[in-house]
């Protein structure tokens, strides 16, 4: 957390509400049910904060946006001020921590969560924020595709058709349970458990890992999106 804040230069009262939360997800695993979080997360989504910090492995399809655990502060500021509901900018500060906090999973010491992202080409090449906000946000994605545990593949344009064409979803798997997927949209959340639902997005997440550019030729896609920000 102290290295996110000092790469994008957050300043200091913001510095300190990152770290105190930082410091909560260390001493306390359901820390989003601490009251310094409680204000900024609705209950559905409590919930499944509780599936991923169990969680061993996720795999994410993003059509539109940058997979949360790999967005910046100025990204997720982005979004949620130009967002339908309008937030105010306290509210978006919590969201913001909320966001950051969520991605210590990727840097646990213990058991860090797995994690396998797939983006469609369009996602590195739409403004949000502008051009700084951008360039900072896709350098960001390329030093995430270094660090292990985490992988990240492009769909590019050319691959046409394919299997993640029906929007966005997220695969977590369990060390002692079955696995689950999870669906966002406008109208709310929801969790598929039945097998047969869960077997046609692990499907579907294969389909997409095959056609998708692999890792090298992706993190060059993504470094050649930089220069066009």
């Amino acid at each position: 957390m102290i290295a996110l804040c000092e790469n994008y230069a957050a300043p200091r009262e913001k510095r300190a509400l990152l770290l105190e939360y930082a410091a909560v997800t260390k001493s306390k695993r359901d820390w989003w049910q601490t009251p310094e979080f409680r204000l900024a997360i609705p209950p559905s989504f409590k919930a499944y904060l509780g599936l991923e910090a169990t969680a061993e492995s996720l795999n994410n399809y993003k059509a539109e946006f940058v997979p949360g655990l790999l967005q910046t502060e100025g990204y997720v500021w982005t979004i949620h001020e130009r967002s339908h509901e309008r937030l105010p900018s306290d509210e978006i500060d919590r969201i913001v921590a909320v966001r950051m906090t969520r991605q210590e999973a990727l840097h646990r010491v213990e058991a860090p969560l797995q994690f396998a992202a797939i983006i469609n080409e369009a996602v590195l090449y739409r403004q949000v924020g502008g051009p700084d906000v951008m360039r900072a946000q896709v350098q960001h994605l390329c030093e995430m595709a270094m660090q292990p545990g985490v992988r990240i593949q492009v769909v590019p344009f050319k691959a046409g058709a394919h299997a993640g064409v029906n929007g966005s979803f997220m695969l977590l798997r369990f060390e002692d349970a079955q696995p689950i997927v999870y669906l966002e949209n406008l109208g709310g959340a929801s969790v598929m458990l039945k097998p047969k639902s869960v077997d046609q997005y692990e499907r579907a997440f294969t389909d997409l890992q095959i056609l998708a550019l692999g890792e090298r030729d992706s993190l060059g896609m993504m470094k050649e999106a930089i220069k066009e920000h």
